[in-house]
């Protein structure tokens, strides 16, 4: 990159300028105030290269004045103006750049250094569970008015009835959920020392409207999702996943569940989960670059 830097800018007018950045409309202002000390303003020239496509994602930059030209691999090319975001999906699924950019005109950008907001995200769940949230919303996912669903990405093997599941067999199953799909085999035995294997009977509740979400993977059995008025949304049988998406941005459960049926499924609560993502960047980054790919991104 060839920029200048420009001098030192207030953090009460960084966190102000963050404000107005669709990324960080969730932030509070602790967030925004965390984040503008990692901020700096920076100034490119007129035909100045701004990042180069394969290189190490090496920093986030929000555009402020000015206009680039960004060109992707399949040499499309667009004109991007205030407030474009480059880099922030290769920084936080730790991937390389994927697209070319040029200053078309004297600009400022704000810049983050892509090192320190992976340790800024580490250290701050809501942060965190924030992006996910923006994520998701981009998507369209939704968290209402049906809880998130997905299938695991095999056919799931049932589990032997009695005996409760070793390390192993639930490392078997986590691997095959798409959100785990990058997941190194040590960080899925992490994994799996935080889900609960959970033996389901008939008519038995598993979790309620207001409580913390969570993910539920289900080996077998059948689950019925219902609304907070007993209308039923839906039943999920072995190999269906539902509340990835409300753990991940932190939201709490608005439907009730219950097995209608003898079965099992494997529970991984949001609290644990984060305080294992927040130790382990590059699960969180692997987890990040699932919810994109997802994306389409």
């Amino acid at each position: 990159m060839q920029f200048e830097l420009l001098a030192p800018v207030p953090a009460v007018t960084l966190a102000r300028k963050l404000r107005e950045i669709p990324l960080f409309r969730f932030a509070s202002v602790d967030e925004l105030f965390r984040i503008s000390t990692i901020a700096q303003q920076v100034r490119y020239v007129e035909r100045s290269k701004v990042q180069e496509r394969g290189a190490q994602a090496a920093y986030i930059q929000v555009l402020l004045e000015g206009a680039f030209e960004v060109t992707t691999e399949e040499h499309k090319t667009e004109r991007v103006e205030p407030p474009a975001m480059l880099g922030f999906r290769e920084v936080v699924a730790g991937v390389t750049l994927q697209t070319d950019a040029t200053a078309v005109s004297d600009s400022i950008a704000l810049v983050m250094a892509a090192e320190e907001f992976r340790t800024l995200l580490s250290a701050n769940i809501e942060l965190a569970q924030g992006l996910f949230r923006m994520l998701l919303e981009e998507k369209k996912a939704g968290l209402d008015p049906a809880p998130s669903q997905t299938r695991a990405s095999q056919a799931l093997q049932a589990p032997t009835p009695g005996g409760e599941l070793k390390s192993v067999d639930k490392v078997l199953y986590l691997q095959i959920l798409p959100v785990f799909e990058r997941a190194r085999a040590d960080e899925l035995y992490e994994l799996a020392a935080i889900t609960r294997d959970v033996v389901l009977e008939p008519d038995k509740a598993l979790f309620s409207e207001g409580h913390p979400s969570s993910i539920w993977l289900v080996l077998a059995g059948d689950v019925t999702i219902e609304s907070r008025d007993g209308e039923q949304k839906g039943i999920i049988g072995a190999g269906d996943c539902t509340g990835v998406h409300e753990t991940l941005a932190g939201a709490d459960w608005s439907w009730r569940a219950r097995a209608t049926s003898a079965g099992r499924a494997l529970q991984i609560e949001r609290d644990v989960l984060f305080e294992l993502l927040s130790d382990r960047m590059d699960l969180l980054q692997g987890v990040f670059g699932a919810i994109l790919h997802d994306a389409g991104a």
